[in-house]
């Protein structure tokens, strides 16, 4: 365990970890089971700050912090994936094209709306939710949406085809097996529902489907997913928890037991 979750430190983050891991392909995949417990770890460092941020400073200030030391610590990781899936897929081309367009390292017109879209409606939906929240709650939405980057790539790794470069680092997560995803899930369902309760559940439930509809669409274009394509679900993975989790909030339903 000890050994994936350095891995994954070292993989997701520009945080410095100086330490040699052996046939690191090999337990990255062995180590599946253990990205959502990473995911949190990592989450529950981004709350500490947040939390650090709310006890003096308004609560819309902690949440808009919350995204730049995201940005910060991951280097916008899955935020590049998401601007050149948005690029390749709305540019309403050929696999081959598009496979091009989201290998280039400029930024287009789709790349930059959603970018903005995706920082406005989640910096939006927080403003909406944070008059139902408290600092500490503030503090474990944090560290879930974190986490639910990582649990939502687990999610796609369930029999996955791989259609991206021969050379891409994505291979690595081919040929996982089941139960190491199961046991990721398992884990999320489990602080999902210990800190936000029934509309979390609702809010992961709403995630789970969106995996089946995303996967359904990125097979039919471009017959199996790409590095890009991954890294793009895990930004749509905090979206959709948020917006659910946000629209219960407006009907009553608590965030917690």
């Amino acid at each position: 365990m000890f050994e994936g979750l350095v891995l994954f430190g070292q993989f997701f983050t520009k945080l410095n970890i100086p330490l040699a891991i052996d046939e690191p392909l090999e337990k990255f995949r062995r180590n599946i089971q253990y990205i959502t417990l990473f995911g949190f770890i990592l989450g529950a460092l981004e709350g500490a700050l947040v939390l650090g941020i709310g006890m003096i400073m308004p609560l819309w200030f902690a949440w808009l912090s919350y995204w730049m030391i995201d940005g910060l610590i991951t280097g916008g990781f899955h935020l590049d994936a998401l601007a050149d899936t948005a690029d390749g897929f709305f540019s309403s081309r050929t696999p081959d094209k598009i496979f091009a367009i989201m290998k280039d390292s400029r930024l287009g017109t789709m790349g930059s709306l959603a970018l903005l879209y995706y920082y406005g409606l989640n910096f939006t939906l927080g403003l909406v939710l944070l008059p139902h929240l408290t600092v500490i709650q503030l503090t474990g939405l944090v560290a879930l949406l974190t986490m639910l980057t990582k649990v939502g790539l687990s999610l796609q790794f369930y029999q996955m085809r791989y259609a991206g470069s021969p050379h891409g680092l994505s291979k690595i997560w081919l040929n996982v097996a089941t139960w190491r995803i199961m046991v990721a899930q398992g884990i999320a369902l489990g602080l999902i529902a210990w800190l936000t309760g029934w509309s979390g559940i609702l809010g992961y439930s709403a995630v789970i489907v969106t995996a089946w509809w995303y996967r359904r669409k990125v097979y039919k274009v471009l017959d199996g997913f790409s590095g890009d394509t991954l890294g793009a679900f895990a930004c749509l993975t905090q979206l959709v928890f948020l917006l659910v989790l946000t629209v219960a909030s407006q009907f009553g339903l608590p965030m917690g037991w």
